[in-house]
C-alpha cells in the first residue's frame, strides 16, 4: 500500500535513507544530514503541489519517494528507497508511477531527478517510465567521488505507463 507521508513516518525516512545507503553504497553521516534537510523543508514549505509517499508492505514502511517542486513548472524527484526485503515486487515501479501522477495532477511540465551511476536498479525503473539522461557530472559527496546524473520526463501524453 502507497499512503501519503505521516509525522510520525519522519524519523523512518531519515534513517532509512541513510542505514541502507551506509550499507549499500558506504555513505558517511553527511548523507543523513542532507536526508534531514529535504524531509524538514518539504514539511515546513506545506506546498500543496509537494508530496512525500511511504510504501507499507506486510504491516510495516518498505520504501518512500517524494515530489519536490523545483520551480513553477517542473517537479523534482527524490528519497526514492525501496528497502531490501521489499525489492523486486514491483514496488519501485509503483511509487515512481505515483509521482509521475501527481506531478501530472499538479499541472508540471516535466520531472527532474538526480542520481548516481551506481544505482543501477533504480536507474532501471527511472529509463523504463521514460525518464532520459540529460547531464553527467563528478561530484564529492558523502566521502566519495561520484558521477551525479540529472535525468528528466517531459510530462506527455505519450509517456503515460
Amino acid at each position: 500500500m502507497i499512503r501519503t507521508y505521516q509525522a510520525e513516518d519522519k524519523d523512518y525516512i531519515i534513517n532509512s535513507h541513510y542505514e541502507i545507503f551506509n550499507k549499500e553504497q558506504q555513505y558517511d553521516l553527511s548523507f543523513k544530514d542532507f536526508i534531514a534537510e529535504k524531509v524538514n523543508s518539504i514539511i515546513q514549505r506545506a506546498d500543496e503541489r509537494e508530496c512525500i509517499w511511504i510504501l507499507e508492505s506486510e504491516g510495516k514502511n518498505s520504501g518512500s519517494i517524494c515530489i519536490q517542486k523545483a520551480d513553477d513548472v517542473t517537479a523534482q524527484l527524490g528519497l526514492f528507497l525501496i528497502e531490501p526485503d521489499a525489492r523486486g515486487g514491483g514496488f519501485g515501479k509503483q511509487l515512481v508511477q505515483t509521482a509521475i501522477a501527481f506531478s501530472r495532477e499538479k499541472d508540471y511540465k516535466s520531472i527532474i531527478l538526480y542520481t548516481n551511476d551506481k544505482l543501477a536498479s533504480a536507474r532501471g525503473i527511472y529509463q523504463k517510465h521514460g525518464f532520459q539522461l540529460k547531464e553527467t557530472k563528478t561530484i564529492h559527496v558523502s566521502n566519495q567521488e561520484l558521477q551525479e546524473e540529472c535525468w528528466e520526463l517531459p510530462l506527455t501524453l505519450q509517456n503515460s505507463i
